[in-house]
């Protein structure tokens, strides 16, 4: 008989009265996939996402119950009805349609993920891109985790269930986990990608700014440089010549300053456009 449960402590209940007397609370948060025998049942508890408490399964020859925030109606059981008369075949269909529907939710996770590598393809906003890793991480784990209890059931490494009575459909949900796991672990190399080009443009960006901020330093001395043989030639428009030894007797001397200096303004100009200062 199949039992599911959405009421934890009744659940339990249920639990303790097949004589499976285990600390079914801890396997509610556990982070990994838990796959154990005890008597004549076997616990399965299985990670689910978006904060969702994890599914757990108690699997025995005739009784077999479900914790879990699914619900399957009698159309998801029609089909197995003859799968559902045979030995352990309650304990595999529900073990198959539990299995198949967090496959789904991991899917849906996935989706949301991959929108939001899009959009930072388009528009890379650092902290984002982390979250993103991070999630995207936390669920390849998961789908890792998955996939490889998936094969460890097919192997008929507990009785209870038996992929053989449902190969079908058990070999289509061991490939789409396998295929998600692919678009997971591609996925995190894309992000490494989006995020090596981004930071490449902001070191280009970075080398940009600084080069165009030594070439202003430049042109500003440059500027300051040409700009001080005309303030030398005005300061000597204060000059008493009368007064300075020599040069009050030579009449020449002053447009001849005022010359030298004006041709070295002009040579400081050619020079430094030469040079590309400015």
């Amino acid at each position: 008989m199949i039992e599911t449960f959405s009421d934890f402590a009744q659940f339990k209940r249920k639990a303790a009265e097949l004589d499976v007397n285990v600390n079914l609370d801890e396997l509610q948060e556990i982070d990994v996939v838990f796959l154990e025998s005890y008597g004549n049942y076997v616990i399965l508890a299985i990670k689910t996402t978006g904060g969702k408490k994890n599914d757990i399964l108690v699997l025995g020859e005739k009784n077999s119950l479900l914790y879990s925030e699914k619900t399957f109606g009698e159309k998801d059981y029609r089909i197995f009805k003859h799968t559902l008369q045979k030995q352990y075949g309650e304990s595999t269909v529900l073990t198959l349609l539990t299995l198949r529907s967090t496959l789904e939710d991991y899917s849906g996770a996935f989706k949301i993920l991959d929108e939001t590598i899009d959009s930072l393809e388009a528009e890379y906003r650092p902290g984002l891109a982390e979250e993103t890793t991070t999630k995207l991480r936390r669920l390849t784990n998961r789908v890792e985790d998955f996939a490889t209890l998936m094969m460890s059931l097919e192997e008929r490494k507990i009785v209870q269930v038996n992929a053989n009575l449902v190969t079908y459909d058990y070999g289509i949900t061991t490939a789409k986990a396998q295929h998600l796991l692919d678009r997971c672990r591609n996925h995190l190399h894309q992000l490494r990608d989006i995020q090596r080009q981004a930071e490449m443009k902001e070191s280009h960006e970075m080398n940009r700014n600084i080069a165009e901020l030594a070439s202003a330093a430049k042109k500003l001395a440059a500027i300051s440089a040409i700009l001080l043989v005309p303030v030398i030639i005005a300061g000597h428009f204060g000059f008493n010549f009368n007064y300075l030894t020599g040069l009050g007797a030579m009449p020449s001397a002053f447009p001849t300053l005022l010359v030298a200096e004006i041709a070295l303004t002009a040579l400081a100009a050619w020079y430094l456009k030469k040079m590309r200062w400015f």
